[in-house]
């Protein structure tokens, strides 16, 4: 086995295969998995068009997760109350069947962007991506109720909202991650789930672990990828810094 570990607090995050780190971590030693699985996107290339420019999104790096639920199996040994994983349209249905192994479906929900790139070709925007919720017995629904509808509208990372969250290769630059999070779209989750550690095995950029840390959660992060394993600490790093930043005294007039 080869791979990294870094750990600062509730913090701990490993640079390697989640495959090889989720064997070594103690039964029981997380409460829920929060994690966005590199998707599918397509045997051919999708042009994108942004601000006059012609993007590719090519297919996910390395092997298609949510079609190989390998590392389900590996995180249910942990035996977490929660799963909420992301997925796109290509797999819903796979990774919805996958997931009814380890606990109950509660909801699926639609993570709409309302300023979603148009196609460079006749389809629909790709709009829309999917959180599928799924419930052990061990688990409370905690303040998931507090969700008035399964549909999130949450503007991308890219722009809008959430334009002031991307990460940057460097100022005003191409973007460091390809599919980051907006906290808009993560938080809410981790704020609603009766728990206290959570796992993600595709750290990616790290947004959850930052809502973790600002929730004061206890979070384990994976990460294959080096570039992106540092991204994800230095947000991570930065968050946990701002938590340890003292309060100005209130100003007293006498």
């Amino acid at each position: 086995m080869s791979f990294e570990v870094w750990q600062a607090g509730d913090v701990t995050l490993y640079r390697g295969d989640c495959l090889e780190v989720l064997p070594t971590l103690a039964d029981g030693c997380i409460d829920a998995v929060v994690t966005d699985p590199p998707y599918e996107m397509g045997i051919d290339r999708v042009p994108i068009m942004r601000s006059r420019q012609t993007f590719t999104k090519s297919r996910s790096i390395g092997l298609l997760w949510p079609v190989s639920t390998l590392w389900m199996v590996a995180v249910a040994r942990l035996k977490p109350k929660h799963w909420v994983v992301w997925c796109g349209y290509r797999d819903l249905g796979t990774v919805h069947l996958a997931l009814q192994t380890y606990g109950t479906i509660q909801t699926v929900f639609t993570w709409c962007k309302s300023n979603a790139p148009a196609m460079t070709r006749p389809v629909p925007r790709l709009d829309s991506e999917f959180i599928i919720w799924v419930r052990d017995k061990g688990g409370t629904c905690g303040r998931m109720g507090e969700f008035h509808s399964t549909i999130l509208n949450v503007p991308n990372a890219y722009a809008g909202i959430g334009g002031g969250e991307r990460v940057r290769q460097w100022e005003n630059g191409p973007a460091a991650h390809p599919c980051q999070k907006p906290l808009g779209v993560t938080l809410p989750f981790i704020e609603r789930l009766d728990v206290q550690s959570i796992l993600d095995p595709f750290m990616g950029s790290g947004t959850t672990g930052v809502a973790c840390v600002q929730t004061g959660r206890r979070f384990v992060g994976v990460e294959l990828d080096p570039g992106y394993f540092e991204i994800a600490r230095r947000r991570i790093e930065a968050a946990q810094q701002q938590l340890r930043l003292p309060v100005p005294l209130p100003v007293v007039t006498v």
